[in-house]
Formats: C-alpha cells, sequence, structure tokens
C-alpha cells in the first residue's frame, strides 16, 4: 500500500491529502501538523477578533471528516528528523517511511530583531491560536506594527473591539506593496474616519517595559500601549525539522516544477512555502493566497497519488474590507514600472475608485475602492488572452467597467481608436 504524508494541514495540506485519496482511495494518507485542530480559515480570524463570528465557524473541517475519508491526522505532532535518503520522517523516535512527502508547512510571521520584542503583551496574527489571544488581550490601547491585509484587519479588529489603535508602517503608505500610493491615501482616510490613527515612514526601534509591552519606541515617537501586534511580513517556511529542505527558487520559495514537484525525488510541495510563477505576469514569486494555495495542493495531492495535473500559476488578486468598503487588486503595480512605460488612468467618482495601469496599450494592473465586483471582470480578460503582456481589446475591457464616464477618458488618453 503506498503512503503519502502531508507535513502541514493549512489549506494546501488539507487539499492534497484529500485529493491524493480521491485519486487513489487504497493509498494511506498521513497528515502530520503542529496545530492543535483540524483545518480552519485564516481569512477569518479577524472577524473572530471583532466577535463578527463564533469561533466555531472559522473551523472549515472536523476530525471526524477525515478518519471518513480514510486519512489518518496527527495533529500538536512535529516532525524531528527527515531523512530523505531514507524516504522517512522522524516523529521523536518514530520512524515513518514514506512511498511520497508533500511538503506544505505554510509561512511564518515575520519578527524584527529589535530590543524588548520578547516582552508580554506582543501578538502576531497568523494562526487561530495568535487569534485566541488576542481576544483574551484586555486594556485600551493598541499598536499593530505593519500594514500588509493581516495588519489592516488586526487594526480594523481592535478597534471594533473598542480599543484605541495606532497603525505603524515603515514604508511611505499603507498597503505598500499591493497599492499605489493614491488608493492607499484613499484606504488610510477611511482608517481615519473610523477612529485608526495612522503613522507612515516610521521604524520601530524598541519595545519598552519591564516584563510587558507597555511602550513602543519609533524613530520618530514614544507611544503607549496595553498590547502590541506585529505582522511586519510572513515568510516561508522551507526547512524541515530544522534540516536543510528542497532547493529554493530565485525568490526564497521552495522550487517546484508544474506539477508540483521539488527537486528531491518523490517529494512535493505547495501553499505559501513554494515558488510559483505569476499567471498574469510570468513572474516567480512566493504568492500567499488561499486560492493558491488549494490549486497547489490539489495538484500536489493528485501527483503525488499517481495522477497527472499541471498547475497552470498564481492568480493573484488581493482583497481588503475596510469598514465595509472593498478595496482590491490585480496585476502590477505602476510603483513597480518606469513611468516612461506606463500610462495611467485614476477616476473617482460617487460609485467608486478605480486605477488602471497600461503598457503599450495593454493593461497591466487594476486597483480599486469600493466597487470590487469590477475586479472579476478585469481578470477574466486577462485570462482570456493568457499572458497579460499580450494583446487587449480595450473596447471590450471597458463594457465591463460600471463607471460609465471612464470610457471616453480611456480612449482620449491612449489615442485608441475604435
Amino acid at each position: 500500500m503506498k503512503r503519502i504524508i502531508i507535513v502541514g494541514s493549512g489549506i494546501a495540506g488539507d487539499e492534497a491529502a484529500f485529493a491524493a485519496k480521491k485519486t487513489d482511495p487504497a493509498a494511506n494518507v498521513v497528515i502530520v501538523t503542529k496545530d492543535p485542530c483540524p483545518l480552519y480559515s485564516a481569512c477569518v480570524l479577524a472577524d473572530y477578533i471583532a466577535d463578527e463570528i463564533p469561533r466555531e465557524h472559522v473551523l472549515l473541517r472536523k476530525e471526524s471528516d477525515y478518519s471518513r475519508a480514510g486519512i489518518e491526522l496527527l495533529m500538536s505532532t512535529e516532525v524531528t528528523a527527515w531523512k530523505p535518503e531514507k524516504s522517512a520522517i522522524y516523529i521523536n523516535d518514530r520512524e515513518m517511511p514514506y512511498d511520497k512527502l508533500i511538503l506544505a508547512m505554510g509561512s511564518r510571521t515575520f519578527i524584527p530583531p529589535i530590543p524588548g520584542i520578547d516582552k508580554k503583551g506582543i501578538y502576531s496574527l497568523k494562526n487561530l491560536s495568535d487569534a485566541d489571544s488576542i481576544k483574551k488581550a484586555k486594556g485600551d490601547k493598541a499598536v499593530v506594527v505593519g500594514s500588509g491585509p493581516v495588519g489592516i484587519e488586526a487594526a480594523i479588529a481592535l478597534r471594533k473591539r473598542g480599543f484605541s489603535v495606532i497603525l505603524i508602517e515603515l514604508l511611505g503608505h499603507i498597503l505598500p506593496s499591493i497599492f499605489d500610493a493614491p488608493v492607499s491615501q484613499s484606504i488610510k482616510k477611511l482608517l481615519e474616519e473610523n477612529g485608526i490613527e495612522v503613522h507612515t515612514g516610521e521604524r520601530l526601534l524598541e519595545i519598552i517595559g519591564k516584563d510587558n509591552a507597555e511602550k513602543i519606541k519609533t524613530d520618530k515617537n514614544t507611544y503607549n500601549c496595553d498590547l502590541l501586534v506585529v505582522v511586519a511580513g510572513m515568510r516561508p517556511v522551507v526547512k524541515l525539522a530544522g534540516e536543510e529542505g528542497p532547493p529554493l527558487g530565485e525568490t526564497g520559495g521552495i522550487f517546484v516544477n508544474e506539477k508540483m514537484e521539488t527537486a528531491v525525488e518523490n517529494v512535493f510541495a505547495c501553499g505559501d512555502c513554494v515558488e510559483s510563477g505569476d499567471r498574469l505576469s510570468g513572474k516567480k514569486g512566493i504568492y500567499m493566497l488561499c486560492n493558491n494555495a488549494r490549486l497547489q495542493g490539489k495538484t500536489a495531492g493528485i501527483n503525488a497519488a499517481g495522477g497527472n495535473l499541471q498547475y497552470p500559476g498564481s492568480i493573484n488578486v488581493t482583497t481588503v474590507d475596510i469598514f465595509n468598503t472593498g478595496a482590491a487588486a490585480i496585476g502590477t503595480m505602476a510603483g513597480k514600472c518606469s513611468e516612461d512605460d506606463i500610462k495611467i488612468i485614476h477616476r473617482q467618482s460617487h460609485l467608486g475608485e478605480l486605477r488602471l495601469i497600461f503598457r503599450n496599450n495593454c493593461l497591466i494592473g487594476a486597483q480599486t475602492l469600493g466597487r470590487v465586483d469590477i475586479i472579476g471582470g478585469i481578470l477574466k480578460i486577462l485570462l482570456k488572452k493568457g499572458i497579460i503582456g499580450n494583446s487587449l481589446n480595450i473596447n471590450r475591457a471597458m463594457e465591463l467597467w460600471s463607471l460609465r464616464n471612464f470610457k471616453r477618458e480611456i480612449i482620449n488618453t491612449l489615442n485608441i481608436k475604435i
């Protein structure tokens, strides 16, 4: 009987396990995870913190789901060694041989090495236990360091819980890897209108307090806090049990091919720990989004069980809810292009805000605030042509955009004859 072991029980590992079992019902499929609970949704942790959903709604599976499917789930279990030459992992002194191994180890929060970072009252927001800890925290002053999507969600959740919240970002505007400055400024305004104090261009230098975090010091100011949430980016987990992991790609994730095979024989990888290609731009990167992890896991599971499926590439649509106003982005930011290389249309109306980035009359990126529904139509157009740099029917694209006055503006700006 073939044994397929999956290390990690997030969305990628879970999808891999069920896909493998469906592909080969006779296979012995085992999930090994450090988590003390079955699969849960990391996307709703902020809603749980804000008391908008109960804890049970965070969980996506029960233990019985795995046993019913014939999958062995080993929770609160850590791999202590890996010997690829023996095709085996180890849990303490127990050897677990495998025929195929799937690494779905996910990512970890980056914690900056600053004085005082080990004090009590400092939290991250990566997993369910983090959310549980934040919900139990007492006080009325909170500081969130890092303004990526998780930092924004944490700040909003704490504000909804009644905390006064200060959000601090090292770079010049919030959500800096997703939105250009003009849309970011609109999001910042929404946060401030809802009581969140936003500071950009500030570096965290020190956390002050005897045992607990009581204040933080930046290069510009000092702020009091009862709790501190640090979400200064995510890093892929690429090593197993402290051993050298499989070879990495150029951007630091585990290298995999289109079948999610690593460079180590009989070893696959999927989810936040892998490097993949962006389906729109073709660029390599570590794209930590749920939809990518799910399809990568399915691909790894099917192929580990003897199937033949290719991962088409990652689709990176990021959405953030800002006090019930949606923001979304897809494709390339203008800030990552040469100014001479692109044309930008940025318009606001009562319907919302839309920023379009073009290169050679081809749409390469879009950002919206208040009208996230149009991102789906834009994505369909981009995918229809495959790579985003190919020809794009601008007229067809405009038909899907609900902001009617954009059509003439796009034509005039790009000198397109229709």
